[in-house]
């Protein structure tokens, strides 16, 4: 308590004592009680000024599923495997995942002789079957020499009929020779249209049983006459 009555104010800011014409921040506290806030001419910063948002306009255009192939459609492949190209799907199309193709001079041998020419086919080898399709090349006979040999004695079935064969292949030719009169009667009957039932029947057991792949394939050969 002050003299004449009065009473002596102590205010305290952040912890620290205010006396009388003080200045703290922007406080400044005067004797008679009263605390007035004293602003600056100028406030210490200015709020930024965000404007307004705006609803945006325009279309989002996806990007595709394969960017360095935007019609995402299945891309062809091909190796090279010795003197023959081995390709993955269709040129011009598309093909099942699990088909290898290579394309095959076909001979049809009569009396150890091969005296025709059966054309130059497409050889598709699929999962479950194997599809022999016209071929716009043209083919040599091959003449690769022997190095190895492989036979299976099997029946094949067409729509013509059941018969026994034996497939042999040497390491470059694959051939197919009749066993009984049933399987030379598919072969004389089939000859009309190629032999190309018997052909995709054959090459279906010598992929599934023989351990072969198209590519190991140099020439296919049918004997009119057995052994």
């Amino acid at each position: 308590m002050l003299t004449d009555g009065h009473y002596g104010v102590i205010t305290t800011i952040d912890g620290k004592t205010i006396t009388d014409g003080n200045v703290y921040d922007n406080y400044r506290y005067h004797y008679d009680g009263d605390v007035t806030l004293s602003m600056p001419n100028k406030p210490d910063f200015e709020p930024p000024v965000n404007p307004p948002v705006m609803p945006g306009t325009g279309t989002v255009t996806p990007l595709p599923e394969n960017p360095t192939n935007p019609s995402n459609t299945p891309e062809n492949t091909t190796e090279t495997t010795g003197h023959k190209t081995v390709w993955d799907g269709d040129r011009g199309g598309d093909r099942p995942e699990d088909k290898r193709v290579v394309t095959l001079p076909f001979f049809k041998v009569l009396e150890d002789k091969t005296t025709h020419r059966y054309g130059t086919y497409d050889v598709a080898k699929r999962t479950t079957e194997v599809k022999i399709e016209p071929s716009a090349q043209v083919l040599p006979e091959p003449n690769q020499p022997a190095t190895q040999y492989r036979e299976l004695t099997t029946e094949l079935t067409t729509d013509k009929g059941t018969g026994e064969f034996t497939l042999k292949y040497n390491g470059s030719r694959f051939t197919i020779l009749p066993d009984d009169d049933a399987a030379m009667k598919l072969i004389v009957v089939g000859d009309e249209t190629k032999n190309r039932a018997l052909f995709e029947k054959a090459l279906h057991v010598t992929f599934t049983q023989m351990g072969l792949e198209v590519a190991d394939l140099d020439g296919v050969y049918i004997h009119f006459g057995k052994d």
